[in-house]
């Protein structure tokens, strides 16, 4: 698999020290993909799309093999349409190196002219290695909206046997987004909600950055006050629209309220963190997801959500002004809509000192952990992780859990 490095193009000396920082002559830079799709239906429309905004004769089609049962009549009578031929290829469920290898070689010769990844956020990040190996455009069909990946220039790769290897960045965002919100509107709800921790964060991490003048963004640059503005108005879309969204997902149905919060998830979140940069949330998302008994049971963004709260509570601690305020706004957010709050929500097993000692241990690895403004460190961490779970148990005893227990409970 090939490899580029943000920090190597924009921020060669910066990006090479062992706390990254900005270094000399270190830009602002935002990213963003050229073409976001999102309505009703659109992935009827998805030949066009790729006929005449790529130009592409023949697109290689990587999907589920049950997506490909619910939607690859669709797709292909689209493409067809178009004058577009596709070759498909069932996704084997992880976006590993070997993965991206064998659908490379199956592709390498077929005179492809654009990867279709159609599916989640691991399909998605197949596709986007793939299409970056062979050197043609990327286009992210988007089935549900959990998480901000589809707008990424960003694979999370996993090994052959689904352990965590790392991230791998692209020079450039998927040419095109397609999110189609009959296909959101008919998901679980569940992962909608998780895309609303994911994106709730954006801002808040996206502020500690702009505020910070030693942070860097995703692109490992200094951040632009459009990647800022824009995490910002992904919260506020969440916070007006979330709970109504919901009840369009229980109807099946889209509305506007979902046509906003679906933008908020994939495309403002997407933006947002990789021009608006992440911080400590982030790295405790991260940090849980290498326990195994929050790996099994939790979602990205459900992760992100206790991130947020622990980031919150660091801040405060800390002295950063107005942090008391916002985690009782977005406590009682991430409550209402059924995110996890305490350390039992999150299945996080405090009295295991081996968990304790992952959880720290990557937590402190993830370089944008250091974007805060003071240095972070164990102590810090653990004091915030504690405390964020008593100020979950002080929610929770005021308004209850049924949220939650809404979407967790055994069928």
């Amino acid at each position: 698999m090939s490899t580029y490095s943000h920090g190597a193009v924009y921020n060669p000396v910066g990006a090479a020290k062992d706390i990254k920082e900005p270094g000399p002559c270190c830009p602002r830079v935002f990213i963003s993909p050229p073409h976001y799709i999102q309505g009703p239906a659109v992935i009827e429309s998805l030949g066009r799309y790729c006929a005449q905004i790529l130009y592409a004769k023949k697109v290689g089609i990587l999907i589920p093999e049950f997506l490909n049962g619910l939607f690859g009549e669709v797709i292909a009578k689209s493409l067809a349409e178009a004058g577009v031929t596709g070759k498909t290829e069932m996704f084997g469920g992880i976006p590993s190196r070997q993965e991206i290898a064998r659908v490379g070689a199956a592709w390498k010769s077929e005179g492809i002219d654009a990867v279709v990844a159609v599916g989640g956020g691991s399909c998605a990040d197949c596709g986007k290695g793939v299409a970056f190996d062979l050197k043609i455009h990327t286009v992210v069909v988007s089935t549900q909206s959990a998480t901000d990946a589809p707008c990424s220039a960003l694979s999370i790769i996993y090994t052959a046997e689904g352990a965590y290897e790392g991230g791998q960045v692209y020079p450039q965002s998927p040419n095109v987004v397609v999110v189609d919100t009959n296909i959101i509107a008919a998901a679980p709800r569940r992962s909608l909600i998780s895309g609303f921790g994911d994106a709730l964060s954006t801002y808040y991490e996206a502020r500690t950055c702009w505020e910070n003048p030693k942070a860097l963004t995703m692109c490992e640059a200094r951040p632009t006050a459009t990647g800022f503005a824009i995490g910002e108005k992904s919260a506020q879309m969440l916070y007006d629209n979330a709970l109504a969204s919901l009840k369009a997902v229980d109807a099946k149905k889209p509305d506007d309220s979902l046509e906003m919060v679906v933008e908020a998830n994939t495309l403002l979140s997407g933006i947002g963190f990789e021009s608006g940069g992440l911080a400590a949330s982030h790295a405790v998302a991260q940090a849980l997801s290498w326990v195994h008994s929050v790996h099994d049971n939790h979602l990205h963004g459900e992760m992100v959500s206790f991130g947020l709260l622990t980031m919150l509570c660091m801040e405060d601690t800390m002295g950063l002004p107005g942090r008391k305020e916002e985690m009782q706004k977005v406590g009682e957010f991430l409550q209402k809509v059924g995110l996890p709050i305490t350390w039992e929500q999150v299945h996080f097993d405090s009295s295991s000192q081996a968990d304790w000692d992952t959880f720290i241990k990557v937590a402190l690895q993830q370089w944008f952990c250091h974007n805060e403004p003071f240095s972070v460190t164990a102590d810090i961490i653990k004091a915030a992780f504690t405390r964020a779970d008593e100020f979950g148990r002080s929610l929770k005893d005021k308004h209850g859990d049924a949220p939650y227990q809404a979407i967790h409970k055994k069928k």
